[in-house]
């Protein structure tokens, strides 16, 4: 099946730029719609060109046009540039997201995110080199053909880039608002941008702590139907969701995967295949929006 993956909207890029300082952004909102709709990520490296990643990355000039070569007079960022990207997004109190730095990222205004890349001490960035800011988007109604498959569960699985936390985001809004208990756990901020996305009437979210946490604070206090978060990184993430299955409890995540062979052979999304999910939605790498719906049992029987 085909979903609804991206909306011809600039608003999301848009709402991203407050991070940037003036001289970045004044020029990223001259660029052209069509090209700010088609944005993932925002790329500033010390001393090298700004990057826009799409479905293509472009390169931009200083007098807002986007290419595919590196330009004479491409806008670039330097360092002091980045530690102002820094000091916007922390609201210049840098020492209070030391937490976030130490797994290399921080958490920005309506789900984006930046990674960000340097020399840290003790969590606290003595000099910051790179800053990746992933763009959120919230496209409401892409899941609706999803629903009747999300009853036991899903694990929403592709490449990076191919939508699976929009997907994840609408499923959630979605089965909330139809009378589901979705517990939300949201360590990158991500999934509900710190409460400002729309995660539907009957979800609760627990921020800014890691999903083991979250998910047993959640299953103690919250008796939800659903447990929902962005991708599992370790396989100790994995005991308190397998205990979550004993009491019930249904889990809707994401899982970066090329293709069902990817999914099955890496350590944590095959352990994964072994829990309550009751579907796999594959999105695919070469078109985006297209979906192709598999059980747990039609994945592990695969030879490879």
């Amino acid at each position: 099946m085909i979903l609804k993956l991206q909306e011809n909207t600039n608003k999301e890029f848009l709402s991203a730029l407050y991070a940037l300082p003036e001289d970045i952004s004044s020029v990223l909102k001259r660029l052209p719609i069509f090209v700010q709709s088609g944005v993932w990520e925002i790329r500033l490296r010390a001393g090298g060109p700004v990057t826009l990643t799409g479905k293509t990355c472009f390169f931009v000039t200083r007098d807002a046009v986007a290419t595919t070569y590196l330009p004479q007079n491409a806008l670039t960022a330097e360092g002091y540039h980045l530690e102002e990207v820094v000091k916007r997004i922390t609201g210049r109190s840098v020492y209070t997201r030391e937490q976030e730095l130490k797994c290399g990222f921080l958490s920005m205004k309506k789900g984006h995110r930046a990674g960000v890349c340097g020399v840290f001490s003790e969590g606290s960035a003595l000099k910051v080199t790179s800053i990746n800011i992933r763009i959120a988007r919230e496209v409401k109604g892409c899941a609706d053909s999803l629903v009747p498959y999300a009853n036991n569960g899903m694990l929403i699985a592709g490449p990076p880039g191919s939508g699976k936390t929009t997907l994840l985001r609408d499923l959630i809004r979605i089965l909330s608002d139809g009378g589901a208990r979705v517990c939300v756990i949201d360590q990158r901020g991500e999934l509900g941008g710190s409460g400002s996305l729309d995660l539907g009437v009957n979800t609760d979210l627990i921020c800014g702590v890691d999903k083991a946490t979250g998910v047993e604070n959640a299953l103690r206090s919250m008796f939800p139907q659903y447990i929902a978060f962005d991708e599992i990184g370790s396989g100790g993430e994995l005991i308190p969701v397998r205990e979550s299955f004993f009491s019930g409890v249904k889990l809707l995540t994401t899982a970066h995967a090329a293709d069902l062979l990817d999914l099955k052979s890496r350590g944590v999304t095959s352990a994964l295949l072994d829990c309550r999910i009751g579907c796999i939605a594959l999105l695919s790498s070469e078109q985006m929006g297209r979906v192709s719906l598999y059980t747990p049992e039609e994945v592990k029987s695969l030879v490879g």
